[in-house]
């Protein structure tokens, strides 16, 4: 082995020695160059810290320093951010939702009918009708307690008949409101009301069997 690195030395390939193993070694002086290039890039990144370390430490007054006034505006900042959302949250109000129900003293009816396709009127059915026309009741309540622009203003529904043959219902809704003639012409409009009716029947299921089941087509509102 000495006489083969005396020869490779001999023959000037002093830039590459193989090792035991077979694998290349480098040579001192390549060796020496990677760790100088290492220790260059090692020295720039620490002279870019200590850069910034020092322009944090300069200090603006007295012992008030860089770091101290950046981590001041970022508290302010947060600080004034939770402070709008508090007091936006405190002084917002939704005019909509004040309103003073002592004062709905005028009441305003509206009349109509529908059909019920799954049911025929027999003897059977006019024993059960108390039944049946409290079931429908709720249902014409519910679907008026859940619209945001007439649950205020309702007040009760009443079917109070249910006629022969394939079963026509009539009844009667209540609103009460305040002395307001925008609320009658616009709001409280039958055709309002109607609709409001009406898309709940179109949002029925249409394969819907149940007895209370009102055809969608046979709605009417005076």
């Amino acid at each position: 082995m000495e006489f083969e690195l005396q020869a490779m030395i001999g023959n000037g390939n002093d830039d590459q020695v193989a090792g035991n193993n077979g694998v290349l070694l480098l040579s001192g002086c390549e060796a020496e160059a990677q760790r100088n290039q290492k220790n260059k890039y090692s020295h720039r990144e620490m002279s870019a810290m200590c850069r910034i370390r020092e322009e944090l430490n300069m200090k603006v007054f007295r012992k008030l320093t860089v770091w101290m006034v950046l981590v001041f505006i970022l508290f302010l900042i947060v600080g004034v951010i939770i402070i709008s959302l508090v007091v936006c949250s405190a002084i917002h109000k939704d005019v909509d939702e004040e309103f003073d129900r002592s004062s709905f003293n005028v009441s305003l009816y509206f009349n109509g009918s529908f059909q019920l396709p799954n049911l025929v009127f027999t003897e059977e059915l006019s024993s059960e009708s108390q039944a049946l026309t409290d079931e429908l009741q709720l249902k014409v309540v519910d679907l008026y307690k859940a619209s945001p622009a007439l649950e205020r203003y309702f007040s009760k529904a009443d079917i109070y008949a249910l006629r022969n043959g394939s079963v026509i219902a009539d009844y009667q809704l209540t609103f009460v409101m305040p002395e307001d003639d925008q609320l009658r012409n616009f709001t409280l409009s039958r055709e309002m009301v109607y609709n409001v009716f009406r898309q709940f029947l179109y949002d029925q299921e249409p394969n819907d069997s149940g007895p209370t089941y009102i055809d969608r087509l046979s709605l009417t509102m005076f």
